[in-house]
Protein backbone atom coordinates (compact mmCIF):
# COMPACT_ATOMS: atom_id res chain seq x y z
CA UNK A 1 0.00 0.00 0.00
CA UNK A 2 1.32 3.44 -1.12
CA UNK A 3 2.14 6.14 1.40
CA UNK A 4 -0.38 8.83 1.38
CA UNK A 5 2.57 11.20 0.52
CA UNK A 6 3.86 9.39 -2.72
CA UNK A 7 2.08 10.38 -5.66
CA UNK A 8 1.63 6.41 -6.89
CA UNK A 9 5.09 4.56 -7.00
CA UNK A 10 6.63 8.01 -7.22
CA UNK A 11 7.83 10.56 -4.45
CA UNK A 12 6.56 14.36 -4.74
CA UNK A 13 9.87 15.25 -6.19
CA UNK A 14 10.03 12.61 -9.09
CA UNK A 15 6.62 12.86 -9.50
CA UNK A 16 7.51 16.57 -10.31
CA UNK A 17 9.90 15.20 -12.42
CA UNK A 18 8.13 12.96 -14.41
CA UNK A 19 5.42 15.72 -15.07
CA UNK A 20 7.98 18.15 -16.02
CA UNK A 21 9.12 15.29 -18.96
CA UNK A 22 6.06 14.36 -19.54
CA UNK A 23 4.48 18.31 -19.83
CA UNK A 24 7.98 18.93 -21.91
CA UNK A 25 7.31 16.59 -24.51
CA UNK A 26 3.86 17.28 -25.43
CA UNK A 27 4.69 21.14 -25.72
CA UNK A 28 7.49 20.28 -28.21
CA UNK A 29 5.09 17.70 -30.13
CA UNK A 30 2.08 20.50 -29.98
CA UNK A 31 5.27 23.30 -30.81
CA UNK A 32 5.39 21.49 -33.72
CA UNK A 33 1.65 21.44 -35.14
CA UNK A 34 0.85 24.73 -34.33
CA UNK A 35 1.68 28.01 -36.31
CA UNK A 36 2.72 31.02 -34.95
CA UNK A 37 0.41 33.33 -33.42
CA UNK A 38 -0.28 36.73 -33.63
CA UNK A 39 1.83 38.01 -30.86
CA UNK A 40 4.80 35.17 -31.55
CA UNK A 41 4.70 36.29 -34.82
CA UNK A 42 5.18 39.88 -34.08
CA UNK A 43 7.94 39.14 -31.72
CA UNK A 44 9.66 37.08 -34.16
CA UNK A 45 9.62 39.76 -36.73
CA UNK A 46 10.47 42.66 -33.71
CA UNK A 47 13.56 40.13 -32.89
CA UNK A 48 15.33 40.11 -36.01
CA UNK A 49 17.06 42.90 -34.92
CA UNK A 50 18.61 43.67 -31.56
CA UNK A 51 17.80 46.82 -29.92
CA UNK A 52 18.35 48.09 -26.05
CA UNK A 53 14.73 47.65 -25.75
CA UNK A 54 11.42 47.34 -27.51
CA UNK A 55 7.90 49.18 -28.09
CA UNK A 56 5.63 46.66 -26.26
CA UNK A 57 7.79 45.21 -23.71
CA UNK A 58 11.07 44.49 -22.09
CA UNK A 59 13.80 43.52 -23.97
CA UNK A 60 14.49 39.79 -22.28
CA UNK A 61 11.90 37.67 -24.34
CA UNK A 62 12.87 39.25 -28.12
CA UNK A 63 16.57 39.00 -26.99
CA UNK A 64 15.62 35.20 -26.25
CA UNK A 65 14.16 34.73 -29.82
CA UNK A 66 17.08 37.08 -31.67
CA UNK A 67 20.04 34.84 -29.73
CA UNK A 68 18.37 31.83 -30.90
CA UNK A 69 18.03 33.24 -34.30
CA UNK A 70 21.55 33.75 -34.13
CA UNK A 71 22.96 30.37 -32.74
CA UNK A 72 20.75 28.46 -34.19
CA UNK A 73 21.07 29.97 -37.64
CA UNK A 74 17.48 29.44 -38.21
CA UNK A 75 14.08 30.49 -37.69
CA UNK A 76 12.30 26.93 -37.39
CA UNK A 77 9.51 27.05 -35.34
CA UNK A 78 9.92 24.52 -33.01
CA UNK A 79 13.72 25.83 -32.44
CA UNK A 80 12.65 29.34 -31.75
CA UNK A 81 9.58 28.39 -29.48
CA UNK A 82 12.54 25.67 -27.26
CA UNK A 83 13.94 27.86 -25.25
CA UNK A 84 10.85 29.26 -24.02
CA UNK A 85 9.64 25.69 -23.11
CA UNK A 86 12.70 25.15 -21.25
CA UNK A 87 12.44 27.94 -19.12
CA UNK A 88 8.61 26.97 -18.41
CA UNK A 89 10.35 23.15 -17.29
CA UNK A 90 12.60 25.03 -14.94
CA UNK A 91 9.79 26.90 -13.82
CA UNK A 92 7.61 24.04 -12.56
CA UNK A 93 10.44 22.81 -10.83
CA UNK A 94 10.88 25.99 -8.92
CA UNK A 95 7.12 26.15 -8.05
CA UNK A 96 7.82 22.68 -6.53
CA UNK A 97 10.71 24.23 -4.38
CA UNK A 98 9.50 26.61 -3.15
CA UNK A 99 5.93 25.48 -1.80
CA UNK A 100 8.49 22.47 -0.42
CA UNK A 101 10.08 24.97 1.11
CA UNK A 102 6.98 26.95 2.87
CA UNK A 103 5.13 23.27 3.04
CA UNK A 104 5.98 19.80 2.01
CA UNK A 105 7.10 18.13 -1.13
CA UNK A 106 3.75 17.13 -1.44
CA UNK A 107 2.08 20.62 -1.62
CA UNK A 108 4.95 21.53 -3.81
CA UNK A 109 3.95 18.53 -6.11
CA UNK A 110 0.18 19.66 -6.23
CA UNK A 111 1.35 23.10 -6.85
CA UNK A 112 3.40 22.08 -9.23
CA UNK A 113 0.52 19.90 -10.96
CA UNK A 114 -1.88 22.77 -11.14
CA UNK A 115 0.07 25.28 -12.68
CA UNK A 116 0.11 22.67 -15.62
CA UNK A 117 -3.29 22.09 -15.25
CA UNK A 118 -4.26 26.00 -16.02
CA UNK A 119 -4.61 26.23 -19.65
CA UNK A 120 -2.67 29.65 -19.76
CA UNK A 121 0.35 28.48 -18.14
CA UNK A 122 0.35 24.92 -20.12
CA UNK A 123 -0.03 26.63 -23.23
CA UNK A 124 0.49 30.02 -24.24
CA UNK A 125 3.26 30.81 -21.29
CA UNK A 126 4.55 27.42 -21.22
CA UNK A 127 4.64 26.67 -25.70
CA UNK A 128 4.92 29.93 -27.23
CA UNK A 129 7.58 32.63 -27.87
CA UNK A 130 5.51 35.13 -24.98
CA UNK A 131 7.43 37.23 -23.00
CA UNK A 132 5.60 35.45 -19.84
CA UNK A 133 8.03 32.75 -19.75
CA UNK A 134 11.02 34.17 -18.53
CA UNK A 135 9.30 36.60 -16.15
CA UNK A 136 7.69 33.43 -14.69
CA UNK A 137 11.47 32.09 -14.71
CA UNK A 138 12.79 35.22 -13.41
CA UNK A 139 9.56 35.90 -10.57
CA UNK A 140 9.91 32.60 -8.97
CA UNK A 141 13.56 32.69 -8.55
CA UNK A 142 13.46 35.99 -6.86
CA UNK A 143 10.76 34.67 -4.76
CA UNK A 144 12.64 31.11 -3.57
CA UNK A 145 15.23 34.33 -2.33
CA UNK A 146 12.81 36.04 -0.85
CA UNK A 147 11.69 32.73 1.29
CA UNK A 148 15.67 32.26 2.25
CA UNK A 149 15.54 35.99 3.49
CA UNK A 150 12.66 36.03 5.65
CA UNK A 151 12.37 32.29 6.84
CA UNK A 152 15.86 30.76 6.45
CA UNK A 153 19.00 31.75 7.45
CA UNK A 154 19.36 34.48 4.58
CA UNK A 155 19.43 37.25 7.11
CA UNK A 156 22.53 35.76 8.31
CA UNK A 157 24.39 36.86 4.82
CA UNK A 158 21.92 39.75 4.06
CA UNK A 159 23.98 41.44 1.48
CA UNK A 160 24.56 38.48 -0.52
CA UNK A 161 20.56 37.25 -0.54
CA UNK A 162 19.36 40.78 -1.15
CA UNK A 163 21.80 40.86 -4.14
CA UNK A 164 20.62 37.80 -5.02
CA UNK A 165 17.41 38.42 -5.04
CA UNK A 166 18.00 42.05 -6.84
CA UNK A 167 19.88 40.21 -9.92
CA UNK A 168 16.69 37.83 -10.05
CA UNK A 169 14.45 40.69 -9.73
CA UNK A 170 16.46 42.74 -12.30
CA UNK A 171 15.89 40.12 -14.84
CA UNK A 172 12.10 39.95 -14.17
CA UNK A 173 12.12 43.70 -14.79
CA UNK A 174 13.56 42.90 -17.88
CA UNK A 175 11.07 40.42 -18.73
CA UNK A 176 8.34 42.22 -18.44
CA UNK A 177 7.10 45.64 -16.64
CA UNK A 178 4.65 43.03 -14.37
CA UNK A 179 7.66 42.73 -12.22
CA UNK A 180 6.88 46.10 -10.20
CA UNK A 181 4.04 44.01 -8.05
CA UNK A 182 6.75 41.80 -7.34
CA UNK A 183 8.45 44.88 -5.76
CA UNK A 184 5.61 46.24 -4.10
CA UNK A 185 4.17 43.05 -2.60
CA UNK A 186 7.23 42.50 -0.86
CA UNK A 187 7.82 46.23 0.20
CA UNK A 188 3.81 45.36 1.72
CA UNK A 189 4.76 42.53 3.71
CA UNK A 190 7.80 44.15 5.27
CA UNK A 191 5.73 47.16 5.92
CA UNK A 192 2.41 44.26 7.42
CA UNK A 193 5.09 42.24 9.18
CA UNK A 194 6.60 43.55 12.37
CA UNK A 195 9.33 40.98 12.28
CA UNK A 196 10.37 41.86 8.94
CA UNK A 197 10.39 45.73 9.53
CA UNK A 198 13.63 46.06 10.25
CA UNK A 199 15.18 45.54 6.58
CA UNK A 200 13.62 49.75 6.12
CA UNK A 201 16.55 50.63 8.09
CA UNK A 202 18.43 48.03 6.63
CA UNK A 203 21.34 48.62 3.35
CA UNK A 204 20.71 45.41 1.74
CA UNK A 205 17.42 45.51 0.36
CA UNK A 206 17.85 48.84 -0.97
CA UNK A 207 21.42 47.56 -2.27
CA UNK A 208 19.10 45.15 -4.19
CA UNK A 209 16.90 47.39 -5.84
CA UNK A 210 20.05 49.44 -7.03
CA UNK A 211 20.88 45.99 -8.28
CA UNK A 212 17.69 45.74 -10.32
CA UNK A 213 17.27 49.00 -11.72
CA UNK A 214 21.01 48.67 -12.75
CA UNK A 215 19.93 45.32 -14.58
CA UNK A 216 16.67 47.38 -15.92
CA UNK A 217 18.87 50.27 -17.35
CA UNK A 218 18.68 49.16 -21.11
CA UNK A 219 15.34 49.70 -21.41
CA UNK A 220 15.18 53.33 -19.74
CA UNK A 221 18.35 54.02 -21.82
CA UNK A 222 16.11 52.69 -25.19
CA UNK A 223 12.95 54.89 -23.84
CA UNK A 224 14.98 58.00 -22.92
CA UNK A 225 16.21 57.63 -26.53
CA UNK A 226 12.81 57.16 -27.48
CA UNK A 227 10.31 59.45 -26.53
CA UNK A 228 9.80 57.01 -23.58
CA UNK A 229 7.39 55.18 -26.13
CA UNK A 230 7.15 52.03 -23.99
CA UNK A 231 6.29 53.58 -20.86
CA UNK A 232 3.44 55.64 -22.80
CA UNK A 233 1.99 52.93 -24.44
CA UNK A 234 1.69 50.32 -21.29
CA UNK A 235 0.38 53.22 -19.17
CA UNK A 236 -2.07 54.57 -21.85
CA UNK A 237 -3.72 51.09 -21.25
CA UNK A 238 -4.21 51.86 -17.65
CA UNK A 239 -5.62 55.30 -18.23
CA UNK A 240 -9.75 56.31 -18.18
CA UNK A 241 -11.24 56.95 -21.69
CA UNK A 242 -14.99 57.45 -21.65
CA UNK A 243 -17.35 56.50 -18.48
CA UNK A 244 -17.26 53.15 -16.60
CA UNK A 245 -16.94 50.05 -19.17
CA UNK A 246 -19.34 47.08 -17.26
CA UNK A 247 -19.64 45.27 -19.96
CA UNK A 248 -15.01 45.26 -20.19
CA UNK A 249 -15.31 44.58 -16.42
CA UNK A 250 -17.53 41.79 -17.02
CA UNK A 251 -15.62 40.49 -19.89
CA UNK A 252 -12.56 40.66 -17.90
CA UNK A 253 -13.74 38.77 -14.87
CA UNK A 254 -15.24 35.66 -17.07
CA UNK A 255 -12.01 35.87 -19.52
CA UNK A 256 -9.35 35.71 -16.37
CA UNK A 257 -11.99 32.65 -14.76
CA UNK A 258 -11.72 31.21 -18.31
CA UNK A 259 -7.64 31.30 -18.77
CA UNK A 260 -6.97 30.36 -15.76
CA UNK A 261 -9.75 27.31 -15.67
CA UNK A 262 -12.98 28.01 -13.06
CA UNK A 263 -12.53 24.97 -10.89
CA UNK A 264 -8.91 25.79 -9.92
CA UNK A 265 -9.20 30.22 -10.50
CA UNK A 266 -12.04 30.57 -7.89
CA UNK A 267 -10.74 28.18 -5.10
CA UNK A 268 -7.23 29.78 -5.55
CA UNK A 269 -9.11 33.21 -4.89
CA UNK A 270 -10.93 31.73 -2.05
CA UNK A 271 -7.29 30.44 -0.40
CA UNK A 272 -6.28 33.93 -1.10
CA UNK A 273 -8.40 35.55 0.39
CA UNK A 274 -7.64 32.92 3.56
CA UNK A 275 -4.13 33.91 3.68
CA UNK A 276 -4.95 37.65 3.81
CA UNK A 277 -7.41 37.18 6.60
CA UNK A 278 -4.52 34.91 8.58
CA UNK A 279 -2.54 38.04 9.03
CA UNK A 280 0.91 38.82 7.78
CA UNK A 281 2.75 36.14 10.71
CA UNK A 282 -0.28 33.89 10.41
CA UNK A 283 -0.45 29.97 9.95
CA UNK A 284 -1.98 29.11 6.99
CA UNK A 285 -2.54 26.66 5.88
CA UNK A 286 -1.52 24.25 8.69
CA UNK A 287 1.81 22.95 8.38
CA UNK A 288 3.30 26.17 6.11
CA UNK A 289 6.03 28.81 7.19
CA UNK A 290 4.27 31.41 9.23
CA UNK A 291 4.17 34.52 7.41
CA UNK A 292 4.41 32.51 4.30
CA UNK A 293 1.24 32.96 2.81
CA UNK A 294 0.60 36.30 3.66
CA UNK A 295 3.98 37.08 1.50
CA UNK A 296 2.72 35.25 -1.27
CA UNK A 297 -0.73 36.84 -1.11
CA UNK A 298 0.54 40.13 -0.73
CA UNK A 299 2.67 39.67 -3.89
CA UNK A 300 -0.24 37.71 -6.21
CA UNK A 301 -3.98 39.97 -5.11
CA UNK A 302 -2.68 43.29 -6.19
CA UNK A 303 -2.04 42.35 -10.09
CA UNK A 304 -5.24 40.51 -9.86
CA UNK A 305 -7.43 43.33 -8.69
CA UNK A 306 -5.40 46.20 -10.29
CA UNK A 307 -6.04 44.30 -13.59
CA UNK A 308 -9.33 43.26 -13.20
CA UNK A 309 -10.30 46.89 -12.17
CA UNK A 310 -8.52 48.67 -14.83
CA UNK A 311 -11.20 47.46 -17.11
CA UNK A 312 -13.54 49.10 -15.31
CA UNK A 313 -12.14 52.28 -17.18
CA UNK A 314 -10.40 51.06 -20.30
CA UNK A 315 -10.64 49.18 -22.96
CA UNK A 316 -8.15 46.14 -22.02
CA UNK A 317 -9.60 44.00 -24.89
CA UNK A 318 -9.18 40.32 -24.33
CA UNK A 319 -5.68 40.33 -22.10
CA UNK A 320 -6.82 38.08 -19.58
CA UNK A 321 -3.42 36.69 -19.07
CA UNK A 322 -2.32 40.09 -17.53
CA UNK A 323 -3.13 38.67 -14.11
CA UNK A 324 -1.25 35.23 -14.52
CA UNK A 325 1.34 36.43 -12.27
CA UNK A 326 -1.09 36.71 -9.51
CA UNK A 327 -2.63 33.75 -9.93
CA UNK A 328 0.93 31.92 -10.35
CA UNK A 329 0.96 32.44 -6.55
CA UNK A 330 -2.38 31.90 -5.36
CA UNK A 331 -1.56 28.60 -6.95
CA UNK A 332 1.43 27.91 -5.05
CA UNK A 333 -0.95 28.34 -2.31
CA UNK A 334 -3.43 26.54 -3.17
CA UNK A 335 -0.75 23.68 -3.37
CA UNK A 336 -0.23 23.82 0.03
CA UNK A 337 -3.71 24.01 1.18
CA UNK A 338 -4.46 20.96 -0.97
CA UNK A 339 -1.83 18.57 0.36
CA UNK A 340 -3.31 19.07 4.03
CA UNK A 341 -6.27 17.82 2.50
CA UNK A 342 -5.02 15.30 1.07
CA UNK A 343 -7.62 12.20 0.08
CA UNK A 344 -9.40 10.83 -3.05
CA UNK A 345 -11.56 14.10 -3.64
CA UNK A 346 -8.54 16.40 -3.94
CA UNK A 347 -6.43 14.16 -6.08
CA UNK A 348 -9.04 13.25 -7.90
CA UNK A 349 -10.50 17.12 -8.24
CA UNK A 350 -6.59 17.88 -9.37
CA UNK A 351 -5.52 14.85 -11.82
CA UNK A 352 -8.80 15.40 -13.20
CA UNK A 353 -8.56 18.85 -14.04
CA UNK A 354 -5.04 17.91 -15.32
CA UNK A 355 -6.59 15.59 -17.63
CA UNK A 356 -9.55 17.65 -18.35
CA UNK A 357 -6.78 20.38 -19.77
CA UNK A 358 -4.77 18.11 -21.99
CA UNK A 359 -7.84 17.26 -23.30
CA UNK A 360 -9.19 20.32 -23.97
CA UNK A 361 -5.60 21.34 -25.94
CA UNK A 362 -5.20 17.99 -27.71
CA UNK A 363 -8.75 18.86 -29.41
CA UNK A 364 -7.58 22.72 -29.92
CA UNK A 365 -4.22 21.51 -31.31
CA UNK A 366 -5.21 18.77 -33.27
CA UNK A 367 -7.91 21.28 -35.10
CA UNK A 368 -5.55 23.56 -35.60
CA UNK A 369 -3.41 21.29 -37.25
CA UNK A 370 -5.87 20.00 -39.58
CA UNK A 371 -9.09 21.76 -39.32
CA UNK A 372 -11.01 18.47 -38.27
CA UNK A 373 -13.67 20.76 -36.01
CA UNK A 374 -14.69 22.49 -39.48
CA UNK A 375 -16.00 18.91 -40.78
CA UNK A 376 -17.59 18.18 -37.40
CA UNK A 377 -19.00 21.35 -37.45
CA UNK A 378 -20.15 22.73 -40.41
CA UNK A 379 -21.48 26.01 -41.24
CA UNK A 380 -20.07 30.06 -40.76
CA UNK A 381 -18.26 30.72 -37.69
CA UNK A 382 -15.52 32.18 -35.77
CA UNK A 383 -12.53 30.16 -35.54
CA UNK A 384 -9.90 31.17 -33.17
CA UNK A 385 -7.16 28.75 -34.34
CA UNK A 386 -7.17 30.90 -37.83
CA UNK A 387 -5.15 33.02 -36.23
CA UNK A 388 -2.50 30.03 -35.96
CA UNK A 389 -2.29 29.14 -39.60
CA UNK A 390 0.81 30.03 -41.33
CA UNK A 391 0.89 32.36 -44.34
CA UNK A 392 2.78 29.41 -46.55
CA UNK A 393 0.62 30.46 -49.80
CA UNK A 394 1.80 34.02 -49.31
CA UNK A 395 5.73 32.61 -49.12
CA UNK A 396 4.79 30.82 -51.83
CA UNK A 397 3.35 33.76 -54.05
CA UNK A 398 6.61 35.69 -53.54
CA UNK A 399 9.10 33.08 -54.48
CA UNK A 400 7.14 32.57 -57.67
CA UNK A 401 7.85 36.29 -57.85
CA UNK A 402 11.64 35.78 -57.16
CA UNK A 403 10.52 38.93 -54.38
CA UNK A 404 13.63 37.74 -52.60
CA UNK A 405 16.35 37.55 -55.95
CA UNK A 406 15.78 41.27 -56.48
CA UNK A 407 18.15 43.99 -55.47
CA UNK A 408 16.64 46.87 -53.62
CA UNK A 409 13.51 45.61 -52.84
CA UNK A 410 10.89 45.24 -49.70
CA UNK A 411 8.23 43.96 -48.21
CA UNK A 412 5.88 46.09 -46.64
CA UNK A 413 2.41 44.89 -44.48
CA UNK A 414 -0.01 47.63 -43.21
CA UNK A 415 -0.15 46.89 -39.54
CA UNK A 416 1.55 45.22 -36.72
CA UNK A 417 -0.41 42.18 -36.72
CA UNK A 418 -0.20 41.45 -40.71
CA UNK A 419 3.71 42.56 -40.66
CA UNK A 420 4.81 39.57 -37.95
CA UNK A 421 2.59 37.17 -40.14
CA UNK A 422 4.12 38.32 -43.61
CA UNK A 423 7.56 38.02 -41.91
CA UNK A 424 7.28 34.31 -40.88
CA UNK A 425 7.49 34.24 -45.11
CA UNK A 426 9.86 36.41 -45.98
CA UNK A 427 12.05 34.83 -42.84
CA UNK A 428 14.73 37.44 -42.99
CA UNK A 429 15.35 37.41 -47.02
CA UNK A 430 14.72 41.05 -47.68
CA UNK A 431 13.81 44.25 -45.59
CA UNK A 432 10.43 44.41 -43.60
CA UNK A 433 8.72 48.19 -43.28
CA UNK A 434 5.60 47.93 -41.63
CA UNK A 435 3.02 50.97 -42.90
CA UNK A 436 0.20 52.22 -41.36
CA UNK A 437 -1.16 54.13 -38.32
CA UNK A 438 0.08 50.99 -35.46
CA UNK A 439 3.53 49.48 -36.84
CA UNK A 440 4.65 49.60 -33.34
CA UNK A 441 8.27 48.18 -32.98
CA UNK A 442 8.43 47.41 -36.39
CA UNK A 443 8.67 50.66 -36.89
CA UNK A 444 12.17 51.20 -35.31
CA UNK A 445 13.60 48.21 -37.59
CA UNK A 446 12.95 50.00 -41.02
CA UNK A 447 14.69 53.00 -42.06
CA UNK A 448 12.52 54.62 -44.02
CA UNK A 449 15.15 57.21 -45.67
CA UNK A 450 17.60 54.20 -46.42
CA UNK A 451 15.57 52.55 -48.50
CA UNK A 452 14.73 55.42 -50.82
CA UNK A 453 13.97 54.47 -54.45
CA UNK A 454 13.74 50.81 -53.88
CA UNK A 455 10.35 49.10 -54.95
CA UNK A 456 8.46 46.68 -52.82
CA UNK A 457 5.51 43.97 -52.63
CA UNK A 458 2.67 45.55 -50.48
CA UNK A 459 0.61 43.04 -48.51
CA UNK A 460 -2.69 44.13 -47.06
CA UNK A 461 -6.17 42.15 -46.06
CA UNK A 462 -8.78 44.02 -47.35
CA UNK A 463 -11.89 43.36 -49.49
CA UNK A 464 -11.06 46.10 -51.07
CA UNK A 465 -8.04 46.32 -53.18
CA UNK A 466 -8.19 49.54 -55.33
CA UNK A 467 -8.61 51.72 -52.35
CA UNK A 468 -5.12 50.26 -50.73
CA UNK A 469 -3.77 50.76 -53.96
CA UNK A 470 -4.44 54.54 -54.10
CA UNK A 471 -3.57 55.35 -50.61
CA UNK A 472 -0.03 54.18 -50.99
CA UNK A 473 0.17 56.19 -54.34
CA UNK A 474 1.82 58.79 -51.57
CA UNK A 475 4.42 56.23 -51.10
CA UNK A 476 5.11 55.06 -54.42
CA UNK A 477 5.14 56.29 -57.98
CA UNK A 478 3.04 53.33 -59.02
CA UNK A 479 1.40 50.79 -57.39
CA UNK A 480 -0.33 48.18 -58.96
CA UNK A 481 -2.67 44.98 -57.50
CA UNK A 482 -1.28 41.98 -58.48
CA UNK A 483 -4.14 39.85 -57.07
CA UNK A 484 -5.43 37.88 -54.00
CA UNK A 485 -4.00 34.95 -51.78
CA UNK A 486 -5.61 32.00 -50.05
CA UNK A 487 -4.50 30.56 -46.83
CA UNK A 488 -6.01 27.25 -46.99
CA UNK A 489 -6.13 24.36 -43.91
CA UNK A 490 -6.73 20.45 -45.29
CA UNK A 491 -8.17 21.95 -48.98
CA UNK A 492 -10.26 24.57 -47.31
CA UNK A 493 -9.90 28.58 -47.54
CA UNK A 494 -9.75 29.75 -44.03
CA UNK A 495 -8.53 33.51 -45.41
CA UNK A 496 -9.21 34.95 -48.53
CA UNK A 497 -8.59 38.56 -48.44
CA UNK A 498 -4.92 38.89 -48.54
CA UNK A 499 -4.23 41.34 -51.60
CA UNK A 500 -0.47 41.60 -52.85
CA UNK A 501 0.84 44.78 -55.26
CA UNK A 502 4.19 45.34 -56.42
CA UNK A 503 4.87 49.07 -55.80
CA UNK A 504 7.92 51.53 -57.32
CA UNK A 505 9.83 54.07 -56.26
CA UNK A 506 9.22 54.64 -53.01
CA UNK A 507 10.07 58.23 -51.54
CA UNK A 508 10.81 57.64 -48.03
CA UNK A 509 7.44 58.89 -46.61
Amino acid sequence: MNSPDRIGPFTPGQATLVLILVTLILRVIGAALVGWGTGEAYYLASARQFHLSYFDQPPMSLWTIWATLKLAGTDNLVVVRMPFIVMFAISTWLVFDIVKRIHSPLGGFFAALIVNACVLFSLSIGSWTQPDAPMMLFWLATVRVLLEIFFGKGAQRPFFYWGLAGLFLGLTLLSKYHAIFLVAGTGLFILANSTQRRWLAHRAPWFALIIAFAIFSPVLVWNAQNDWVSFGFQGGRALAESGLRWDGFIRMIWGQLLYMVPWLALPALYVGSRAVAAGPRGQFPCGAEPGAAALFAYIGWPPVIFFTLVALWSDTQFHFHWQAPGYLMLFMLMGAWAANRDGRNVRAWLFGSALATFAILSLLVSHAATGWARTVFPGQWEDPTALQLPWTELGEALDARAAFNQAQLFVAGTNWIDCGYIDTQVSGRAPLACFGGDPRNLEFNFDKQAHRGWDAYIVARTPAPDQVATAYLEMFESVDHIGAVEISRNGLVELDNIQLYYAQGYNGN
